[in-house]
């Protein structure tokens, strides 16, 4: 087992956590709860750009992760959303970024966050 892949706090409380990698847990708290990802503290293995933009569009806090794309970097400055990672890389390893390949293609087509998320919640995870 890899452990926990993605963590959310707020105020200090454990929000929600998952064992599973990938874009579904991050979108079952974004569609399912969008009010545990408002201003909390998100905890990941791996941030992609579409990674980013579900999290954006949950307004996230502030974002943790070992490893980020430059690509997702730039999308959390430009919103002044508080980032910090232990490496920033132009492509996740395979470990970390297989799960989401499909939908880092998709992140690329669209042009904001928004049209991400409802080529997301059409196309389903």
């Amino acid at each position: 087992s890899q452990g926990l892949q993605i963590l959310v706090e707020g105020s200090g409380h454990l929000l929600y956590a998952s064992d599973r990698a990938g874009l579904g847990p991050i979108c079952d708290v974004t569609f399912k709860h969008p009010d545990l990802l408002d201003g909390s503290d998100v905890y990941l293995h791996g941030v992609d750009l579409a990674t980013a933009y579900i999290l954006i569009f949950g307004k996230v806090g502030r974002v943790f992760a070992k490893a980020m794309t430059n690509e997702a970097k730039r999308a959390f400055k430009e919103l002044g959303i508080e980032i910090e990672a232990e490496a920033f890389v132009r492509k996740l390893p395979d470990a970390l970024g297989a799960a989401n390949a499909k939908w880092e293609a998709a992140s690329h087509e669209a042009v904001t966050p928004l049209a991400f998320v409802e080529a997301v919640k059409r196309k389903g995870i």
